[in-house]
């Protein structure tokens, strides 16, 4: 049987997270599959109260169409009509979706755990940028910075990086590992005051001006979210290449067809 290696690296990562979290005595109870499931279907068993409109509003406002909550009996027809077509369709079974629920429980509370080690505090600079098409376009604005012209006011009339074209180039504090390679590498090499030579990157032709530095700055939330998704990702990355994991396809252990309704 051919299977996707997404498909595959998707089982070894569930396989992954449900022997670490057995290591963690991190649990998955029934209840909790059982709500993910509902929540899956649209049922919600404590549905908002409706609250009251108020008497004073003109007649003349037309309603508008809400839709009605779906009862228990809804969920569970829906629910048995579902699962037989998909048993149908691919041999995938209400046990088979339950387990799959099970595992996205344990891959989301082993990725809290990990996701809780980040630092929420970091090095950080604050920097503005000039993005230039070419090497002799970005050569030529350096010689004007060289020669004293304002970073801010010459990025603003040459910087191609419309984002920051119009705030002087300004890229606002970031931490490391959060620009690509080469930039990163220059800017963080660079103290408060100081311009960069040519940074080339995917992007075009750089020059960078790290306007101040903290060794220690709380990470914006977008930021630690994003430290987290990295540590999460080089955790299984690691476990992936570890020699105990077998790339090796049981066909007795899944559905004979692998749809996509069947691997959501």
């Amino acid at each position: 049987m051919n299977v996707p290696s997404d498909v595959l690296e998707e089982l070894i990562d569930g396989q992954l997270a449900r022997e670490e979290c057995a290591k963690r005595g991190i649990t998955v109870s029934p209840e909790e599959v059982q709500l993910r499931l509902e929540a899956q279907f649209g049922y919600d068993r404590n549905p908002p109260t409706p609250v009251p409109v108020s008497a004073t509003l003109p007649i003349t406002i037309t309603p508008t169409p809400t839709t009605a909550p779906m009862t228990r009996e809804q969920f569970l027809e829906r629910s048995a009509a579902w699962f037989r077509a998909m048993e149908a369709q691919s041999g995938f079974t209400e046990q088979d979706f339950r387990r799959l629920l099970e595992t996205s429980l344990y891959r989301e509370k082993l990725a809290e755990v990990i996701g809780a080690t980040v630092p929420t505090m970091t090095e950080q600079i604050h920097a503005r940028h000039i993005l230039l098409a070419t090497r002799e376009e970005a050569e030529k604005a350096l010689a004007r910075l060289q020669n004293g012209e304002d970073f801010a006011t010459l990025a603003q009339e040459l910087s191609t990086d419309t984002a920051t074209k119009d705030q002087g180039g300004d890229l606002g504090w970031f931490p490391r590992g959060k620009m690509v390679a080469e930039f990163d590498e220059a800017a963080f090499a660079l103290q408060p005051g100081q311009i960069s030579g040519v940074v080339e990157t995917q992007f075009g032709f750089h020059i960078i001006r790290v306007e101040e530095r903290e060794a220690n700055r709380p990470l914006e939330p977008s930021d630690l979210e994003a430290a987290k998704s990295k540590a999460v990702e080089e955790w299984y990355r690691t476990r992936r290449t570890s020699p105990d994991v077998v790339r090796k396809w049981d066909s007795t252990m899944v559905p004979k067809d692998i749809t996509p309704q069947a691997r959501r």
